[in-house]
């Protein structure tokens, strides 16, 4: 899979969740895989109408808070950073010298769903 950036990842609204998977069989470390897919009027067309893999790689942190939902989930946003609680969660490890990786994200769902991420990277697979 090809990395992408938090810029390109604006694209994504209103794509209906399939999957999400927390993976551990990796050397690499932890991932976090959503599986989703993307509506024909996205405004990008290289993602319209596809299945869209977006796979959080070496997560170092993670927070899912899952709210019911009638019918499908969708994603409202995704937006660069955490909240401060998560962050607070960790200055602990933080002053201790434990160091976590740059990216920072919160995937936004319109159920009131969300899912906060400290990764290393970020990588993108589109499916038909």
């Amino acid at each position: 899979m090809p990395s992408t950036t938090l810029k390109e990842l604006e694209w994504l609204h209103d794509c209906a969740l399939l999957s999400v998977l927390y993976d551990t069989s990796s050397n690499a470390g932890q991932s976090i895989r959503l599986t989703m897919r993307c509506p024909t009027d996205l405004g990008y067309a290289p993602w319209e109408g596809k299945n869209l893999v977006l796979a959080a790689i070496d997560v170092a942190v993670s927070k899912h808070v899952v709210c019911r939902v009638a019918g499908p989930e969708t994603i409202d946003a995704l937006r660069p950073g955490i909240s401060g609680d998560l962050r607070e969660s960790t200055m602990a490890a933080r002053q201790m010298g434990m160091r976590f990786p740059n990216l920072e994200f919160t995937i936004c769902f319109h159920s009131g769903s969300s899912l906060e991420v400290i990764c290393q990277e970020l990588q993108v697979d589109i499916g038909s």
